[in-house]
């Protein structure tokens, strides 16, 4: 596809993000908050379908970037073989040119050489002729290298897309850290009992691996901290994909409480 593409323009954005991207693309889900602003919005029903059309979109698009970058660099190779073969053309002809300037042509140039220096003004002239040489033809970057970082971007950030939206859908949380009626407008939807209790126990124990995680970071000294708040900027990026619902507020409960363990353990060091 085309850089001109316009489904392909917000990946070329110097500051893509594809949480903003996500937020951006789909439509609001329908909230207490969002209603009263008058924000046009979607129940959680009606979001799944142009989520699979995104979603669908989005792999299409990878999978004609990824057989483009094929082409392409089938293409690089096929020309570095040619130009390989045009550069060993060209070092024959220099060696033959050196050979002729050394041997049979250096009596001419001497006597070139002794009028040149006895002619001063002729030698900066010389000089200065030589010195604009390699500004009257500056190096151009061949089109296909451009298409290629192009795509290559392009290709890369609907894969942070696709990316993100997996870890996200892999971040369960229990319903009890939900409120009665905060739950209700959740992107998850009504459960029933046992469902609900499979899920708080799958919720409660992700949360548990979290902490776990954040804990073994912590008892590898100043690198392990470093890791750790990488890690907790990582899962606040991705609360962000439930931005303006209930387990948006949820899951940064989640990331606040590790990130008090990260700070307890920077002020015991």
């Amino acid at each position: 596809p085309a850089a001109g593409d316009s489904s392909i323009q917000p990946f070329l954005e110097p500051d893509f993000d594809p949480v903003d991207y996500l937020n951006r693309t789909l439509p609001s889900l329908a909230t207490s908050t969002t209603s009263a602003r008058g924000i046009k919005t979607v129940p959680l029903a009606e979001l799944t379908s142009p989520l699979q059309t995104l979603l669908s979109q989005l792999n299409a698009q990878t999978s004609r970037l990824s057989n483009t970058l094929t082409q392409l660099t089938d293409e690089i190779i096929r020309s570095g073989s040619r130009l390989a073969y045009e550069v060993e053309v060209l070092r024959g002809e220099t060696l033959g040119l050196k050979d002729t300037l050394e041997n049979d042509l250096k009596k001419d140039i001497d006597v070139f050489a002794i009028q040149s220096t006895n002619d001063n003004g002729g030698a900066d002239t010389v000089q200065d002729t030589t010195a604009e040489e390699p500004n009257k033809s500056p190096e151009t970057e061949p089109e296909y290298l451009e298409r290629l970082r192009t795509l290559t971007t392009i290709r890369e950030r609907l894969d942070a897309v696709i990316k993100t939206f997996g870890s996200a859908m892999q971040w369960p949380i229990a319903p009890s850290e939900l409120s009665l009626t905060s739950s209700l407008i959740s992107v998850s939807a009504p459960d029933s009992n046992d469902e609900s209790r499979s899920r708080e126990e799958v919720g409660q124990q992700f949360a548990e691996r979290l902490r776990q995680e954040i804990n073994d970071l912590l008892t590898t000294g100043t690198e392990g901290l470093e890791a750790a708040d990488a890690r907790i900027a990582e899962l606040r990026d991705l609360a962000e994909v439930w931005r303006g619902t209930a387990e948006e507020k949820a899951r940064l409960k989640q990331v606040d409480a590790l990130q008090k363990l990260v700070d307890d353990k920077r002020k015991s060091l």
